[in-house]
């Protein structure tokens, strides 16, 4: 091979190098893609090389330029001139009194380059098959938007956590802890699964919202249709068809609201689906037939706009909704002879209910560092 073509290889090296890079620092790379770049990078010494040498770079730049403002074209330009003087592997020398000896620092540089590359690659491939499944999550008072591997979005509430696990065949989003809004990119062949607890969410080309409570788990669909599953082990629902039955004593066909059917039972579960289409909601409490209702839209993604409705909800109810958006957490305790209901749009930073309780002369609020103790005579 000639030199000049041996540098043209470098380059294309590198140039692949550093497109797998971006897609790494950019994207949510799926299991398929880390196949992918698991086989590039075993082709050759070089590409691992390369690609480490421009991750490197990348850290580096980093460093300097906090906000990332750098030219990518000048940090590839500057991946294949670095990954070039590696390549050749060339190591300054200098003569002294005649006899042409080995510089021992550049020596000692190369030794301690080799060494972190193979840290860098040791660690690499660790992420690459133990970091399956990324999760992600929103602090207290902070909203998240993220852009899945799929092309699906989530959109996660304050005080939320949810688990990704994507396969060639299926994709499974585990909802620790909160409440999330998903938009999801359709794709018959790989069902998209939302579990939250042991109820299971199956969509196709759909919006809705989860939200996952202390003692149940509720569903709003806002656009399109899903399938929902309660008491159901893991993968019930990925073999279950998403074309509902026609319910005949309902004239919109298909999107009607469908009761459990023998027909639709779910595979190595004692429950069907329940469909729900665009509009509806369904609260699954253990213990409880699930039905489907009517769902209030702006009322159930509210909080996407910085905002709680409420509709006759209990003091306890409240607490449990704001103790999502706030630091201190909210305790109540209700000794009145009927327990108070509270009605209104409010917004999710609990100021605003604070200076409303404490106007009531019924109720006491007494605030520590650490909790708003909220108790009604």
């Amino acid at each position: 091979m000639s030199a000049g073509s041996r540098l043209q290889l470098n380059h294309q090296i590198s140039d692949e190098a550093a497109q797998w890079l971006v897609e790494f620092r950019t994207c949510d790379i799926d299991a398929e893609g880390r196949y992918a770049f698991d086989t590039w990078v075993r082709a050759s010494p070089e590409h691992l090389r390369a690609f480490v040498e421009v991750a490197v770079l990348w850290e580096q730049a980093g460093g300097v330029d906090a906000n990332r403002t750098f030219d990518l074209d000048a940090l590839i330009a500057r991946a294949r001139t670095e990954a070039d003087v590696a390549i050749l592997g060339r190591v300054p020398s200098r003569t002294v009194t005649g006899t042409r000896h080995r510089e021992l620092r550049p020596r000692a540089y190369w030794v301690a380059a080799a060494a972190a590359t193979l840290f860098a690659a040791i660690g690499l491939f660790a992420w690459l098959r133990f970091d399956s499944q990324p999760t992600y999550s929103a602090d207290v008072g902070e909203q998240r938007s993220m852009r899945l591997s799929d092309g699906s979005t989530v959109t996660l509430n304050s005080k939320s956590k949810l688990r990704v696990r994507f396969t060639n065949t299926q994709r499974t989003v585990e909802l620790l802890q909160g409440e999330a809004l998903f938009h999801v990119a359709k794709n018959a062949a790989r069902p998209f699964v939302v579990r939250s607890g042991d109820t299971s969410v199956r969509a196709v080309g759909t919006q809705f919202d989860v939200n996952k409570g202390r003692e149940s788990t509720i569903v709003t669909v806002v656009e399109g249709k899903v399938a929902v599953l309660a008491d159901a082990p893991e993968g019930a629902l990925q073999s279950v068809p998403m074309e509902a039955p026609t319910n005949p004593a309902d004239p919109s066909g298909g999107d009607a609201i469908v009761r459990p059917a023998g027909s639709m039972r779910a595979p190595h579960g004692t429950h069907s689906p329940i469909f729900l289409s665009a509009g509806e909601k369904l609260e699954v409490v253990p213990g409880v037939a699930p039905q489907p209702t009517k769902a209030n839209l702006s009322t159930a993604t509210a909080w996407t706009q910085g905002q709680l409705v409420l509709e006759s909800a209990s003091l306890t109810e409240v607490a449990e909704q704001f103790n999502r958006y706030s630091a201190r957490k909210l305790v109540v305790e209700d000794h009145g002879q009927h327990p108070l209901h509270l009605s209104g749009v409010f917004a999710t930073d609990p100021d605003f209910l604070l200076r409303y309780l404490q106007s009531r002369p019924d109720i006491l609020v007494h605030e520590t560092p650490t909790e708003i103790r909220i108790t009604r005579k």
